[in-house]
């Protein structure tokens, strides 16, 4: 290393050449690098869709879930299976352990659903399995409006989802809103008995109606002619033509035993922006796309939508990469607050403006080294990545303030040249050590493979690039900018009589501190116990969310009610939200496309605050959680919204208490019993069971024995019922170049009343017909809204939201009451998929803590060839922990997976003050006595030691503040370093000269020389 330094300050033009090679590669790995706000995660889980039409959801459960978990459980790599049985849809979430390849799983799961395709209903539509992706919330969301003359739904389908989903960015397009049209051939009963007709006989004439058939082809003239026979409808006029043949050889007109006539779909959606009726799209972007790139497509789209179709109106509610790139500015500008108060503060201490730029001018090229790195790693920028940049840039300048202070220390005896080359020498074993325990607390992050593992790794790899480049940095560039600008110590620099005072104060007294063993000792084990105290009080949490200010509210409603009732239901609540002064919009949807574990009777409001309002958005949250919960006939949960993976990683408030059994009744008995309970408590509200409020369906069940009297099977009876009340979608037309879907069914008020369907009339194989009660039996049963399992057993979700004052007590009180609660034999508590995914995350980074420590611990002992001042050493990382825990519990932070990774961060950093104090203190004892060394050590050291410390705290105080949109994301890591730095350097100075002499004693015998050692 002091080779280099001799090459750097010896081949000034080689080292600047070099500086300008690196400044332009590091301009080329920006622009090429892609933007996103957190790094990019994949979670092993696949997701198998089954949709079986109108089966109830027990009859999913039993005919297709159980049938399909069964042949999963012993599939390789399944960590846990979730199962939600809903009405018309199986839905079965399949979580694989971490390193699991995720295509040969797919294979895998593939040919166990295949394997059991039998033993499932025919009639079901072909299981789909699909990959879950965690940021596939919509990157875009827009609401449609405006009159194109002909139906708004039809046309957007249509016309313009198309031209969204043709977007290489774009892999869905949600739709929700709106009713769709269709041509609808409306039977007359009576004509149907009076010309012995029936409604799939009627059907099939007119799906064969409009055809196309290529015939061959003709000769004619010179020219070779294709022939087609054929017959189109393109119109309901034409419809109503349909030659509809009689088994007494008569021939009569569709319209003469039927209505033909255009006709909306029943409403199953709502779509409505700022009380306005609209069409709602969801775009989500493709998992190797950006929202910035799906933004920048979708709103060039947009425009020429516009200029194509001036009748409509298209509006941006949202745009996820507006989040994304103010998170990124606010970072960036984090970044350059942090190297500006950096370098304020060699000022200070310097009182030399060359002086100060020679150690500043280790920030940018740290930095331009550490963009070529991550982008040859093909790192993103993200606010994790850039985060660590900024939290790297106190760090970069402590090995240049090193050597530039040895070089100081040499120039008093040598030459300017000399003294660069002597200063690096003198410094260049502890700042190596520094930096390898620095870097090697981080070696951890490579081999998580969980969700802190991809989160975290950017940032684990992009502070190592730092430390590195910033060592490189110190020992060339610091010591040939030392030779060529001539850089003085000014005595009179700002801080310098501070700095005087400090040391004669440390002089004065630290030797009578040395000696008071048992006194250190005693204070040091008060302060770890203060640290461990404050602790015991923080929360716990998975992780902190980005505030885009979104406020998402979920609104469940009593199951089987009608769109417009519940139209009617959530009235109230979007009134209150749309005069609220906080808001600045609002979208309302429900029952939008695609699969989903919400149920079918959610609907959800996300209201976007205005920018300037004076409220956070937990603070509006908290405003609204008390007034909501007097709206009747629904329940509301309310949480912060977000339109990337951080979502996935957040309850809210919320608090849920899981159950699960064998048996189903018996665990809805006793969820029904222990919600009664906890809805007597004080301290939670809006207590409410995922198997509360089951829907009443009207069962159907067939008599095998009387339906094969009549050459009948069941099955065949529940597709003529179902036929009858739904319809038959009997063809296509063409209408001005929108295909439009014929449906051949009864008046809808036909079957309105249980005596109605117990009328249906059923044909039986002899063409015969008995009404529908001669073949089963009828009656009225409540069904589940949905019903749920984990691992093969049935689960209840128990959720509730604290009331403001127990907001922080509630969560443990209540789990602590669930567990003293008495269950029914064959159920129990069990943790909810969010508490067992922190508890996994947290106990990672737990290990990897432990790990960091082990390896810092190997590395000083390397250092000092000692594993006893290795370990004195360690002791500062006991006194970091009072000014970390002090600070989360000051700030109200929780202990996350962020924190957590703040506290490996501070294993690395907070030993270099120790090392530096030990190393120097090992170069005097051959030149003083112990205790001088020990005293003298620590006065000369105090100057780089605050000024290292003082610039690595001051570059995170943006980030401890929690400046800018993302800054809550991270804060948690630069409280524990501010802390923890602040703590140890001050607790190093003053206790570890104590522990030095200790564990100096250590395996030592009084041979002569230095004189007693004495203790109190």
């Amino acid at each position: 290393m002091v080779n280099l330094t001799k090459f750097a300050v010896r081949r000034p033009v080689t080292i600047i050449l070099c500086l300008i090679t690196i400044a332009y590669f590091g301009i080329q790995s920006l622009l090429g690098t892609k933007v996103e706000l957190t790094p990019e995660m994949d979670l092993p889980m696949l997701v198998i869709g089954t949709v079986y039409v109108g089966a109830s959801p027990e009859d999913v459960n039993d005919l297709i879930t159980t049938k399909q978990e069964d042949a999963i459980s012993s599939l390789d790599g399944v960590d846990t299976i979730n199962s939600y049985s809903k009405e018309n849809v199986s839905i079965v979430l399949v979580k694989y352990e971490y390193g699991t390849n995720i295509d040969t799983a797919y294979i895998n799961l593939k040919k166990a659903i295949d394997g059991i395709r039998n033993d499932m209903p025919d009639d079901i539509e072909e299981p789909k399995i699909l990959e879950l992706n965690l940021t596939s919330e919509a990157a875009v969301t827009l609401a449609v409006s405006g009159n194109v003359g002909q139906n708004l739904y039809t046309y957007v389908n249509n016309k313009i989802v198309p031209e969204f989903e043709k977007l290489s960015s774009v892999s869905e397009v949600s739709i929700a809103g709106g009713q769709e049209s269709y041509v609808s051939v409306q039977l007359d009963p009576e004509k149907l008995k009076q010309y012995h007709l029936n409604m799939p006989a009627v059907a099939k004439i007119v799906g064969a109606a409009d055809f196309t058939i290529p015939a061959g082809d003709i000769d004619v003239g010179r020219q070779n002619l294709n022939v087609s026979v054929g017959n189109d409808y393109d119109n309901t006029e034409s419809l109503k033509k349909i030659a509809v043949p009689l088994a007494n050889g008569d021939t009569i007109h569709l319209s003469d035993i039927a209505d033909v006539f255009d006709a909306l779909e029943d409403k199953d959606s709502i779509g409505r922006y700022n009380g306005e009726d609209i069409i709602s799209l969801d775009i989500k972007k493709q998992s190797d796309a950006t929202a910035i790139e799906v933004s920048k497509q979708v709103t060039e789209q947009i425009g020429e939508i516009l200029a194509e179709n001036p009748g409509i109106n298209i509006t941006v509610v949202n745009d996820s990469s507006e989040v994304i790139m103010e998170s990124i500015s606010n970072v960036v500008e984090t970044m350059v607050m942090a190297i500006i108060l950096s370098m304020i503060i060699l000022f200070l201490f310097y009182g030399d403006l060359r002086a100060s730029f020679i150690v500043g001018t280790s920030i940018p090229i740290s930095v331009v080294l550490s963009l070529i790195c991550m982008s040859a790693m093909g790192f993103s920028l993200n606010v994790i990545s850039l985060t660590s940049l900024v939290l790297g840039v106190g760090m970069m300048v402590d090995n240049s303030i090193n050597v530039l202070d040895g070089c100081f220390r040499a120039k008093e005896t040598r030459n300017y040249f000399d003294a660069a080359i002597e200063g690096s020498r003198m410094m260049v074993g502890s700042i190596t050590g520094g930096t390898i325990t620095t870097c090697v607390v981080f070696l951890p992050l490579v081999f998580l493979s969980g969700m802190s593992g991809q989160l975290f790794k950017q940032l684990g790899y992009t502070i190592v690039f730092c430390m590195t480049a910033s060592l490189f940095s110190a020992v060339t560039i610091v010591p040939l900018s030392f030779v060529h600008w001539h850089p003085v110590e000014k005595e009179k620099a700002p801080v310098n009589g501070l700095i005087k005072y400090l040391q004669n104060w440390y002089r004065k007294h630290i030797p009578s501190l040395i000696t008071r063993t048992k006194l250190v000792f005693g204070i040091s084990i008060l302060l770890l116990a203060a640290a461990f105290g404050m602790a015991s009080k923080l929360r716990v949490d998975l992780m902190t969310s980005v505030d885009e200010g979104i406020v998402s509210m979920t609104i469940k409603t009593k199951p089987g009610l009608s769109v417009d009732a519940i139209n009617q239901s959530v009235a109230g609540l979007e009134e209150f939200v749309s005069k609220d002064e906080n808001v600045d919009h609002y979208l309302i949807t429900y029952g939008s496309g695609g699969l989903s574990i919400k149920s079918d009777s959610d609907v959800t409001l996300n209201a976007y605050l205005k920018d300037g309002r004076k409220l956070t958005t937990d603070q509006v949250i908290d405003k609204w959680r008390g007034k909501v919960a007097d709206f009747k006939d629904c329940s509301v949960t309310l949480k912060e919204g977000s339109t990337t993976m951080s979502s996935a990683m957040q309850s809210g408030d919320e608090i849920e208490i899981d159950l699960q059994g064998t048996n189903y009744e018996t665990l809805k008995k006793a969820s029904a019993d222990l919600v009664t309970e906890l809805q007597k408590r004080k301290d939670v509200m809006q207590v409410h069971s995922s198997v509360e409020n089951a829907a009443p369906v009207v069962k159907v069940r067939v008599d095998p024995v009387k339906a094969q009297a009549e050459g009948l099977t069941p099955a065949v009876i529940g597709s003529n019922v179902y036929s009858s009340l739904s319809g038959i979608k009997s063809s296509t037309i063409r209408v001005d170049g929108e295909d439009i879907d014929v449906k051949v069914e009864y008046a809808p008020d036909k079957y309105d009343a249980i005596e109605d369907l117990q009328g249906m009339m059923i044909t039986t194989a002899t063409g015969t017909t008995l009404p529908l009660s001669d073949l089963a039996d009828i009656y009225y049963k409540d069904s589940p809204r949905q019903i749920e399992r984990k691992d093969k057993q049935y689960k209840v979700a128990i959720t509730m939201q604290p009331q403001a004052e127990y907001k922080k007590t509630a969560e443990n009180d209540v789990k602590k009451f669930v567990k003293d609660w008495e269950l029914p034999a064959g159920v129990k508590p069990m943790t909810n998929d969010l508490d067992k995914i922190m508890n996994e995350e947290l106990n990672s980074l737990g290990g990897a803590l432990i790990t960091g420590i082990f390896l810092v611990f190997i590395v000083m002992a390397i250092q000092f060839e000692s594993p006893k001042y290795s370990a004195m050493v360690m002791t500062s990382i006991p006194f970091s922990l009072i000014g970390s825990f002090g600070l989360l519990f000051a700030a109200d932070c929780p202990i996350d997976m962020v924190s957590m990774l703040g506290f490996l961060m501070l294993v690395g950093t907070v030993v270099n003050n120790g090392i530096l104090y030990v190393e120097t203190v090992n170069q005097m004892l051959g030149e003083m006595p112990l205790d001088k060394a020990l005293v003298e050590a620590g006065a000369i050291r105090m100057r780089p030691i605050f000024m290292t410390t003082l610039t690595t705290v001051i570059s995170m105080v943006p980030n401890a503040l929690a400046y800018g949109r993302s800054g809550k994301m991270m804060q948690g890591l630069a409280l524990v370093n501010v802390g923890g730095l602040l703590a140890s350097t001050a607790l190093t100075l003053l206790l570890l000269p104590t522990f030095y002499r200790v564990v100096y004693k250590m395996g030592r015998k009084k041979i002569g020389g230095e004189g007693e050692l004495v203790c109190d």
